[in-house]
C-alpha cells in the first residue's frame, strides 16, 4: 500500500472496479457477507489449482465422504465449500469450539500488550497449526481429516485478513466507524469494510477472482517460506500500517472520536493490498496442503 498508490492495470479492470465501487457505496448499509464467503472461496479455488496431483487426490477423497461425515445444512462438495464451512456452522452448538478461533488479538501497540493473544491456543494461528497436524497424521480417521481440511482452508485466509489479526481495544476495528466516499452512512466499521467492501472491489466475484489473483500469485516471491507464525507476524505488521494510514490514525488503546472519512483514493488503494493478501493465502494454503498430504 506504499503511498496509497492504486495499480489497476487495464482499462477493463479500471472500469470494472469503478462499477464495483459504485455498488459498494450504494450497498454500504446492507448486511455483511464477510471475507469468509467471497474471500475464502477465491483463496480455496486458487489454492486447489496449485495442489500437486497427490494432494488434490487426497482432498477430493476427503470431500467425497463429506455428505456422510459432515453437516447437512452446510454441504461440502469442493475445497471452496470446505473453506466456508466454519462460518456456515456458526450457531450450531456442536461447533461452538470454532467461534474463538477466527481471530488473533495481537496488540496495535506492543508496549501495551495485555496477556497472551493466543491464550490456551484459542487463536487462528494455533488452530491452523492443529488442523495441519491432523492432516499430516496418517493415523487420523477420514472424518477428522475432513474437519481439519475445512479448518485449514478457512483459517489460512483468516490469518491474512489484517483486521482479524490485531486489536487496539477496539474489537478488531469494529469500534472504529468509517464513512465511504459519496455516503453519509456512519454505521460501517473498519473491520467490516475490510471484510466486505474491500474484497468485493479486489475480486469482484468468485468467477473473476481466480483470474485476477492468478498473476498476483505467480509474481509472488518465496511466499511459501516461513511458516504459520511468520505469516501471522507479517499480517500483523500490515494491519498496524493500515491503522496508521487512516485519515485520523488511532493512538494506543484509544479510537478516533469521529468517524474516519475515507476518500476514493484511499478506498481504491486497498485493492492491490487485498489482492496480495488473498493471493498469499492461496499460495500458502496450497503449500501446506501439498506438504501435509504427501
Amino acid at each position: 500500500m506504499e503511498g496509497l498508490v492504486v495499480r489497476l492495470q487495464t482499462p477493463w479492470i479500471r472500469r470494472t472496479a469503478l462499477v464495483l465501487l459504485a455498488l459498494v457505496w450504494a450497498g454500504a448499509a446492507g448486511p455483511a457477507a464477510a471475507w469468509s464467503d467471497l474471500g475464502h472461496r477465491v483463496v480455496a479455488d486458487l489454492a486447489y489449482a496449485r495442489l500437486t496431483p497427490e494432494a488434490k487426490a487426497q482432498v477430493d477423497a476427503l470431500i467425497a465422504q463429506a455428505p456422510a461425515a459432515g453437516e447437512p445444512s452446510c454441504p461440502v462438495a469442493s475445497l471452496a465449500d470446505a473453506s466456508v464451512f466454519p462460518d456456515c456452522v456458526d450457531g450450531i452448538r456442536k461447533y461452538n469450539e470454532l467461534r474463538r478461533l477466527h481471530e488473533q488479538a495481537e496488540p496495535f501497540c506492543p508496549a501495551q500488550a495485555r496477556g497472551d493473544p493466543c491464550k490456551d491456543g484459542q487463536c487462528v494461528s494455533a488452530a491452523l497449526k492443529r488442523a495441519l497436524g491432523v492432516l499430516s497424521d496418517p493415523a487420523a480417521p477420514p472424518a477428522a481429516k475432513l474437519y481439519a481440511l475445512e479448518q485449514a482452508a478457512h483459517f489460512m485466509a483468516d490469518l491474512h485478513q489484517p483486521l482479524d489479526m490485531i486489536d487496539n481495544r477496539d474489537d478488531h476495528g469494529r469500534e472504529i466507524r468509517v464513512v465511504l466516499p459519496g455516503s453519509s452512512d456512519r454505521r460501517l466499521n473498519l473491520h467490516d469494510f475490510w471484510n466486505d467492501q474491500v474484497v468485493a472491489l479486489a475480486v469482484g466475484s468468485e468467477d473473476l477472482g481466480e483470474r485476477w489473483l492468478q498473476p498476483v500469485a505467480d509474481a509472488g516471491q518465496r511466499w511459501d517460506e516461513g511458516g504459520v507464525d511468520a505469516w501471522a507476524d507479517e499480517t500483523v505488521a500490515l494491519a498496524r500500517s493500515l491503522y496508521q494510514r487512516l485519515p485520523e490514525p488511532p493512538t494506543c488503546g484509544r479510537n478516533p472520536r469521529n468517524p474516519e472519512m475515507l476518500d476514493r483514493s484511499y478506498v481504491m488503494a486497498t485493492v492491490p493490498v487485498a489482492r496480495e493478501q488473498l493471493a498469499k493465502a492461496a499460495v500458502r494454503l496450497a503449500s501446506v496442503l501439498n506438504t501435509a498430504m504427501r
